[in-house]
């Protein structure tokens, strides 16, 4: 059947057979346009309706009719897939994904796009440049990016500490890629963009871009966005065979195990947001502050390169109910080290917590201030300067309740302080007579000669230090003959006391002649 002769004017009048309903872009009525993709345009329409859905609905056209990943006739299967679903699993995808519900065909008779869901006013914010402008939607880019811009621009998004919601909207998406999955429906591209949020007293998500999943045995082509190829669709750019991680975007045949990858991906960028210009990273080991073993190795395997390792959305959905449930009640503290346990005093030691479903960590320490922190995962780490030997008590709050626990006994040695400083004495020469002045070195030390007998103490001793210099200076000889002896002493010491022997001998010859 061609893509003309496939063309209904009306649905189907049983909402859950597996006819496809086709409508012509001309009754669409008026429409605006609300938003725009990488290969489609989004147009909200005004007045439109779809037999059996409640809600508005969008039209989503492709831009691009001869583009390879454009596939109508997998779009139309996608559409009875969902009129065949029973009543419960097509509410659950309804009440998740932007599902096409219908074909749009021009007058020509070729099928130009399809038409969806309309998200809901929680997946909306009103940008903060432009209050006159209409309201945008809320995607996943403002949970993988800093949080501080999100708040610039607008966007309600829960703090980067806040789990609850965050693991909700990842619990919901996961829930989706399940369903899909066990029907043997691959998502493909799947990326911040195509996840929107909304926060208020349950977190909800709402997935977009659903008319480019296919259906896994077919082998057709899939876009991929920028930063979130898996490995094995990478396109090599190199003789040495290197791979341009963060620009991949070409369409390629996806799989189930691609889809994990991505959701891994998705799962690591909203639990640990990296900030500004890291939104596209894929270390793993970012997530180690924020789950526990089990979440780490879920993750560590989710961006392997083993694509029969990777878990499946059903296991990530399980574990993210369980992160749920402990943020849900009052924290748990697992851990609470120190070390090193011996250290002088003014040494840094390193405090190490581990617990679960805190938001706020106090630390009590001995002889200095408490410490608060805003906790963002499972382990908190803090360094500071020892002061005083005891425990470190740490207190783990949230909404529903607070808990207290004790370190290890930290034992701190005080640095030795002398009390007394020893002073060389200084070294005159007898022959001088003369003591130097020691009144500044007395005084500053303390130190000051007992009165004598006569005295009633009454003087100072600095008093007592100048009477004595003055005595000494009476009694001390001049410079002047000082320097005169010791001239004196230099030319005497030249003087020979007694003749050479060869003198003597002539002398005595001499005396000898003599007589």
């Amino acid at each position: 059947m061609s893509e003309r002769d496939g063309i209904e004017e009306r649905a189907p009048k049983s909402a859950g057979g597996s006819a496809v309903v086709v409508v012509r872009e001309s009754d669409l009525g008026l429409r605006t346009q609300i938003g725009s993709g990488a290969a489609t345009d989004v147009e909200r329409l005004d007045a439109f309706t779809v037999a059996g859905h409640q809600g508005g609905l969008a039209f989503v056209r492709i831009r691009d009719r001869d583009a390879k990943h454009w596939h109508p006739v997998t779009l139309r299967r996608l559409i009875a897939w969902r009129n065949g679903l029973d009543a419960s699993e097509r509410a659950t995808l309804d009440g998740v994904a932007a599902w096409p519900l219908a074909l749009v065909a021009d007058d020509g008779g070729a099928f130009v796009g399809c038409l969806v869901p309309l998200a809901a006013h929680p997946f909306y914010y009103v940008p903060s440049d432009d209050k006159r402008a209409d309201k945008a939607p809320q995607d996943a880019k403002w949970l993988v990016s800093a949080p501080k811009r999100a708040r610039r621009a607008g966007a309600v998004a829960p703090g980067e500490r806040d789990l609850v919601p965050r693991s909700t909207v990842l619990a919901r998406v996961s829930l989706l890629l399940e369903l899909l999955h066990r029907h043997g429906i691959v998502y493909g591209d799947l990326s911040e963009r195509s996840v929107l949020f909304g926060v208020g007293d349950v977190a909800e998500a709402f997935v977009i871009g659903a008319e480019g999943a296919v259906f896994g045995d077919d082998g057709a082509l899939q876009r991929n966005s920028a930063g979130w190829a898996a490995p094995e669709t990478f396109e090599d750019i190199g003789d040495d065979g290197t791979t341009d991680v963060s620009m991949s975007r070409a369409p390629s045949v996806q799989t189930v195990a691609t889809d994990r990858y991505k959701l891994g991906l998705l799962i690591l960028r909203v639990l640990a947001p990296a900030g500004d210009g890291l939104e596209r990273s894929r270390d793993a080991d970012r997530i180690r502050s924020v789950l526990d073993e089990t979440g780490q190795r879920m993750m560590r395997d989710a961006l392997g390169d083993d694509p029969e390792g990777r878990p499946s959305a059903s296991e990530w959905y399980q574990y993210l109910r369980t992160v749920i449930v402990e943020n849900l009640a009052a924290p748990v503290i697992l851990r609470v080290d120190v070390s090193p346990a011996l250290v002088a005093e003014g040494d840094e030691v390193r405090l190490e917590v581990e617990l679960s479903g805190a938001q706020q960590l106090t630390i009590e320490m001995p002889g200095r201030a408490d410490i608060r922190r805003e906790v963002g995962g499972r382990v908190v780490f803090e360094r500071f300067t020892a002061r005083q030997s005891g425990r470190i008590g740490v207190r783990a709050t949230n909404a529903h309740g607070e808990v207290a626990a004790l370190s290890n006994v930290v034992r701190v040695l005080p640095v030795p302080a002398p009390a007394q400083i020893a002073v060389a004495s200084p070294v005159v020469p007898a022959s001088l007579g003369v003591l130097p002045d020691l009144a500044a070195l007395e005084a500053a030390l303390g130190i000051s000669t007992p009165p004598s007998s006569g005295d009633a103490g009454e003087r100072s001793p600095l008093d007592r230090v100048a009477e004595l210099r003055a005595r000494l200076d009476a009694d001390a000889v001049p410079l002047h003959e000082v320097i005169r002896i010791g001239v004196e002493a230099e030319r005497a010491s030249r003087d020979r006391l007694f003749p050479s022997f060869e003198e003597f001998l002539g002398d005595i010859g001499s005396e000898k002649k003599r007589r």
